[in-house]
């Protein structure tokens, strides 16, 4: 994913170099304060390590202790921030027109929620449990009618984007036996954006729909180190899971 991503930022930066000088830096640069409640979700790459079950068996050569059990293991683990906020920097490296401008945005973001095993699955998985999160991307965006510049003079605009973003989930630890519970807390992963825009007040808002997701890990034991069944014929059999992020926000440009 560094690859991608380090090209991703050239073209950018590319662009800035090209368009950026042509006009002043007021008349495209945008800063808006955005925020989410109740649906800004984040399931971190499942990744498989070998670790402790959380089972012992005898010791062969000492018939008094035991040792840990390990096995290939799934980890992944799931945020759901009750609140999340932050500040949107965006510049408008190319207008297009009064109505129409190609912009790079970073719509930076801390969490508030508990983060905790995946919800909802056929199949136990190891994770950590911790509080807090945040969220860095880097989107290339087509804004078009309101709010797409300080000329445009349109009720309604909508917004297109795709990008990278960096997340990393528990910023506060619960869990004590840190060890027995790794997997990845932080990633990187594509996303894409698509915001509605209408005026309210004295400045355009927009609302936001983000998403975004990795490839499918495949994994054959649970987190106790059982393999995995077919719930209808009992065959074993393979289970998978992938890294998302689902954000539905709202934001006001702060500077029009």
């Amino acid at each position: 994913m560094k690859k991608p991503a380090l090209i991703f930022l050239s073209l950018i930066l590319g662009m800035m170099s090209s368009y950026g000088q042509e006009e002043d830096f007021n008349d495209n640069f945008f800063l808006s304060m955005h925020s989410s409640f109740y649906f800004d979700y984040i399931w971190t790459p499942l990744q498989v390590e070998y670790a402790p079950t959380g089972n012992v068996k005898p010791d062969p050569n000492n018939p008094n202790n035991t040792i840990p059990v390990y096995a290939e293991i799934p980890f992944q683990s799931f945020t759901n921030n009750l609140v999340s906020f932050g500040l949107e920097p965006r510049y408008n490296i190319r207008k297009l027109d009064d109505n129409s401008a190609l912009a790079i945005s970073s719509p930076i973001s801390i969490g508030i929620g508990q983060v905790t095993a995946p919800p909802y699955s056929d199949f136990s998985v190891g994770s950590i449990e911790g509080f807090g999160s945040i969220q860095i991307p880097l989107y290339a965006k087509l804004y078009i009618g309101s709010g797409s510049t300080y000329e445009s003079e349109k009720d309604f605009g909508i917004s297109m984007g795709v990008g990278l973003e960096f997340n990393k989930v528990g910023l506060v630890r619960f869990d004590q036996t840190q060890t027995d519970y790794r997997g990845k807390t932080a990633f990187v992963i594509p996303v894409a954006s698509l915001g509605f825009h209408f005026w309210r007040g004295f400045s355009p808002v927009e609302v936001n729909i983000k998403y975004g997701e990795t490839s499918a890990t495949y994994f054959s034991f649970d987190r106790n180190g059982d393999s995995i069944q077919d719930a209808t014929n009992g065959k074993f059999t393979q289970a998978q899971g992938k890294g998302r992020v689902i954000r539905i926000s709202m934001s006001q440009i702060l500077n029009y």
